[in-house]
């Protein structure tokens, strides 16, 4: 089995490896190093492994994560399975967004199509040290409103997260916000607020920095998210043919678990902490 660093200072790519039956110790070892360094592991396969491989593999990283299934699907027939989605991490509306995800494709359309990612990682470490000292100790508000496409059973949620999160098992820094979900750092004027996120996201997102994985038959990614975001930057247009993705979820607090939690407590309020 070979790692091979991507050149965007994040993430490893997986070959020689068997991902149907592979899995000794030594194997599991190095890839679980790697995952803990590098945050996204990508495998490239030559069949598409079966759900239950999918959960088994996932489960090398974290634990996975299951309300009432342990995998569901993204279909571009669907709205949410489609339309373009900017830079995000998963659930950071709420107070424990989750741990990791991994996607596997089922069908794909002729031409490409492709997920992209960036590391917060790499983000807090380019970051000029005047903003680090800024952002340092204040928190960011995540914020989530439903619409038409994406119903979550409330109108909005809000979560604030430290802006400079710390990775729960290295303490390694995360500059976790991102475009699709944050909108304000406390403590700052308004204004003051979206000159630092603008040039955060300048960071994060410069273009240099992004891995676009464009899905081929028998691929599976699995990534931290918290210290990887994740942007699908072009409509899946079903008239291209079908994009059909598997995922699998890391962690131990689910969302619908957090939301029927909040819905006890503030029944006809916004969801926030």
């Amino acid at each position: 089995m070979r790692i091979k660093p991507l050149p965007q200072g994040f993430g490893v790519e997986v070959a020689d490896f068997d991902l149907e039956a592979g899995g000794d110790p030594e194997d599991l070892a190095r890839l679980k190093q790697a995952y803990l360094e590098h945050h996204l592991v990508i495998f490239r396969g030559a069949r598409t492994i079966s759900p239950d491989r999918q959960v088994e593999v996932t489960g090398w990283f974290g634990p996975v994560l299951s309300e009432g299934t342990r995998w569901t699907v993204l279909d571009n027939a669907d709205p949410t399975g489609r339309f373009v989605l900017p830079f995000h991490a998963d659930i950071t509306f709420l107070e424990h967004p989750l741990a990791g995800i991994s996607l596997c494709p089922q069908e794909l359309p002729d031409g490409p199509t492709s997920t992209t990612y960036i590391s917060n990682a790499v983000g807090w470490r380019l970051l000029p040290e005047e903003l680090q000292r800024e952002l340092a100790g204040r928190k960011a508000r995540h914020v989530f409103v439903s619409d038409s496409d994406i119903d979550l059973g409330m109108a909005e949620f809000e979560y604030w997260h430290p802006a400079r999160m710390l990775h729960p098992e290295t303490g390694q820094p995360l500059l976790f916000v991102t475009e699709g979900h944050v909108d304000l750092i406390e403590g700052l004027s308004p204004q003051r607020s979206a000159e630092i996120l603008q040039q955060a996201f300048a960071t994060l997102y410069a273009p240099e920095r992004r891995y676009e994985h464009v899905w081929r038959e028998g691929d599976l990614v699995v990534w931290n998210n918290l210290a990887i975001q994740h942007a699908r930057t072009a409509v899946a247009e079903l008239a291209r043919g079908k994009r059909i993705v598997r995922r699998v979820q890391l962690g131990t607090r689910g969302f619908l678990e957090q939301v029927a939690r909040l819905k006890e407590q503030k029944p006809s309020e916004t969801l926030s902490a």
